[in-house]
Formats: C-alpha cells, structure tokens, sequence
C-alpha cells in the first residue's frame, strides 16, 4: 500500500507526498530491532491505543501508575513492554517517567529496540495525524517485506544523562538559528541511525528552521507551531 493524499481537501506539496510514501514502504521492511511484521504490528498497536479502555482510564487519572490492567491487545505480535510502550507512547505521551522505562528494560526490552519503536511509532503518528486532518481515513497498513533486522546501532552513543545512551553534542559554537548544531531530538534518536532517519524523513518536510517551501512566513510558521503545541499540552 502506497499513499498519494489524491483525495484529500488539500493536496499536500510532492516532497511531502514522496516522503510519506517512503515512510511507509520503509516502515514495512525489517528495521534495526524489528521484523516488518513487528514494525507493522506497532503503528497497528498504535492506533488501538487511541481506542484502548486501560489507556483511557489511565489519561483520566491523576496518576497513569496508579491504574493497573491489560491493553486491548488484539494480535499477540508483540511482546508485551512493546505493547506498553506503544499504547503509552501514542495515547499519553506527557507524563512518561524515567520509572516506566526503566520497568520496561526491567521487562526485557532492550533499550536500543525501544528507540528503533519509538521512530517507527512517531512516524506513523504524523502520517495517520496528517491524515485526519485533511479528512481521509488512515491509510492501510505497510505492506510487510521479509528480511531480518540489521541490529546496527551507533557505537559513538554514549550515557550523557538522557533515559538512552546518546551521540555526544559536536559543538557548542553557536549557529544561524541560535539552536544546537545537532538538534537534541535528533540525538534522542541517535543510539539507532535508522530510527532517527526514518524519523527524520517523515518530520522535516512539514517544518524545517531554514530553507521550507511553505506559503507562510518564519514567523507565522513559529506562532502556529506555537499554539498548536500549547493547546496538545505539549512539553515542548
């Protein structure tokens, strides 16, 4: 399955298009950490989540640790901290704890598998967010490919403090948009260099600091995403 956006309200610009469909394709096929069918299964998990009863309970209590039960967990294809992580991840991402992930490596999660997820999650996040938005039903799952994960992660990460071992910061010299170099939610990502490209090719084509072909302004742009991320509550 491939996406076009062909009937939406708004037709999105090629270079968005391209990249979606690439997200898409690349989401099917083995990863670092995960199969194709585990890939798929996760953006399946994902969008369970949205309708799950323990995720909704949980969002309704002051405290998500404080509610104990089972996602509703239809296709067994994961293990069960994958579960946790996507429904948690997808339906209440603001008040995930270093305590959570812990238990979740505690589980036998491996922390490098949890960053090549959280890629693929995220991604097909924005794809199926950009697609309510412009009216059309979420697009059909990736078609899965076989193969085997490569297990390549990068050996320069390292612990600076952040839940995951992470690439060190390259400079602190300052740059044309006052912003780090190597932003940190590119080094979030960075333990696993395909989690982070997949990321990546699925984000920038919908906000960049320099050189987006948008019909708005630089700043029109900041005050949208702005208030946009004020309303979802979100930290950043």
């Amino acid at each position: 399955m491939t996406i076009d956006y062909l009937n939406a309200r708004y037709l999105p610009g090629a270079k968005l298009v391209s990249a979606h469909a690439e997200v898409w394709a690349r989401i099917g096929e083995a990863g670092a950490f995960w199969t194709g069918s585990e890939r798929v299964a996760l953006v399946a998990e994902s969008r369970r989540a949205c309708g799950c009863t323990l995720c909704k309970r949980r969002r309704a209590s002051a405290s998500p640790f404080s509610v104990v039960g089972d996602h509703d967990d239809a296709a067994r294809l994961l293990p069960p901290a994958a579960v946790e992580l996507t429904h948690r991840l997808t339906s209440d991402p603001g008040r995930l704890t270093r305590r959570w992930f812990d238990q979740l490596l505690s589980a036998g999660l491996d922390a490098r598998a949890y960053v090549d997820a959280v890629g693929v999650i995220a991604s097909s996040v924005v794809i199926d967010t950009l697609h309510r938005a412009l009216g059309l039903n979420a697009p059909a799952l990736p078609d899965v490919q076989t193969g085997a994960p490569s297990r390549v992660s990068n050996p320069d990460a390292r612990d600076e403090g952040a839940w995951v071992p992470i690439a060190p910061r390259e400079s602190d010299a300052p740059t044309a948009t006052r912003l780090p170099a190597v932003p940190n939610i590119a080094r979030a990502l960075s333990l696993v260099p395909d989690a982070l490209s997949l990321f990546f090719r699925t984000f920038m084509p919908h906000y960049q600091l320099i050189g987006c072909d948008l019909a708005i302004n630089r700043s029109e742009v900041e005050f949208v995403a702005a208030r946009v991320s004020a309303l979802n509550e979100c930290f950043y």
